[in-house]
């Protein structure tokens, strides 16, 4: 692996996205973030899942090329991940810039990732180009103009492949035409205390949306964290999109409210005790492995954003859903960690955040 890359990763890993690191959510805390992704493919080529090694790797030096030419993209950093090897892109996949999908690919590939980590492009996954851009809490419409207009300086430099009356060509066909995905990563541990989560996602999926864990397709659900996205893009225009997506996400931030005034009218000293509970086990537990201290974490949350809890605060526990994660903790320990050692780090390093934080709980 080239030295500058293992240092870039190096310092990545102390620090937490920038778009996480924003205070411009919901006094609610309910949606997390809003990810808004396009498919594109380049003419003339085959997609990747048919395309052979010399195809592939004409395709990423054209990106790389184009992506030099682009100004938001100009001091981003290039991964070809086919000299990464497996934890270093698992450490991407924690980091919400590659999909575990593309943690797999063994062939040319790579992704940019712009200042911040706001702005990333996966080249060579399903799709030759998946641009993203995420942002803050629910924020479709912004983060889909700062999209929008890398897309059209990309598509400048490329030949997308693009069919009347279809749209843009993609390899799966739920993402023919606009090729656009908007997902909103919701916290709904509410929902969940009270039973009810099944029955509202169940009626958010007969509303065309597709509901996942925190790194998308694949992944497991945990923390009480849940993606929710379009399933298609054939027929639809951007806005449209965009607008359900939000229609979804204000249905989904209503219920959990709901859910939160029951809890705190019908059964407020449980909802005390667990929040209490999950504080105390996070500032003095010897070992925690990665489910556990997402839940816990999850009931501290949700204190802070109920006012049970004062002297936590967010973007510590925001810190902490990050730098906890598996490949996080290697690369703080240096080297890749078994999962008895990994628990007592990362119970290490919730312990002394918590603590510096001062956990201090509100007695109203």
């Amino acid at each position: 692996m080239p030295p500058g890359l293992q240092k870039t990763l190096q310092e990545m890993s102390g620090r937490v996205p920038s778009w996480l690191e924003a205070s411009d959510r919901d006094e609610n805390g309910i949606v997390i973030s809003t990810s808004v992704r396009l498919a594109r493919n380049l003419h003339g080529h085959n997609f990747p899942l048919h395309a052979d090694e010399a195809e592939l790797e004409e395709v990423l030096e054209k990106t790389w090329a184009a992506c030099s030419a682009i100004e938001p993209l100009a001091d981003s950093y290039r991964m070809p991940l086919q000299d990464l090897p497996w934890e270093d892109k698992r450490f991407l996949v924690e980091r919400h810039l590659i999909s575990p999908a593309m943690s797999e690919i063994e062939g040319p590939a790579g992704v940019i990732i712009g200042p911040g980590e706001c702005l990333s492009i996966m080249v060579n996954e399903e799709d030759h180009i998946r641009l993203q851009q995420v942002a803050a809490g629910m924020a479709g419409e912004e983060t889909w103009s700062v999209l929008e207009a890398v897309d059209d300086a990309l598509g400048r430099e490329l030949p997308y492949a693009y069919r009347e009356p279809y749209g843009y060509l993609t390899a799966s066909p739920i993402n023919v035409g606009t090729g656009l995905r908007v997902s909103v990563l919701v916290h709904l541990p509410a929902l969940v205390l009270t039973s009810e989560v099944e029955a509202v996602l169940r009626h958010a999926t007969q509303n065309g949306v597709q509901v996942r864990g925190v790194h998308g397709e694949g992944s497991s659900v945990y923390g009480n964290l849940f993606q929710v996205s379009n399933q298609r893009t054939l027929g639809r225009s951007e806005a449209d999109i965009l607008d359900s997506l939000q229609r979804v996400a204000g249905l989904l931030t209503d219920h959990e409210q709901e859910a939160r005034s029951t809890l705190w009218h019908e059964a407020r000293l449980q909802l005390e005790d667990k929040i209490h509970r999950s504080l105390g086990l996070l500032s003095s537990a010897r070992v925690l492995s990665i489910r556990e201290s997402m839940n816990l974490l999850s009931a501290v949350r949700l204190g802070v954003n109920m006012g049970v809890l004062s002297g936590v605060e967010i973007s510590r526990l925001d810190e902490l859903t990050i730098l906890t994660q598996p490949s996080h903790l290697d690369r703080r320990e240096g080297r890749v960690l078994d999962s008895s050692e990994r628990d007592m780090l990362r119970a290490e390093l919730v312990r002394s955040r918590i603590d510096a934080s001062g956990g201090t709980t509100s007695h109203e």
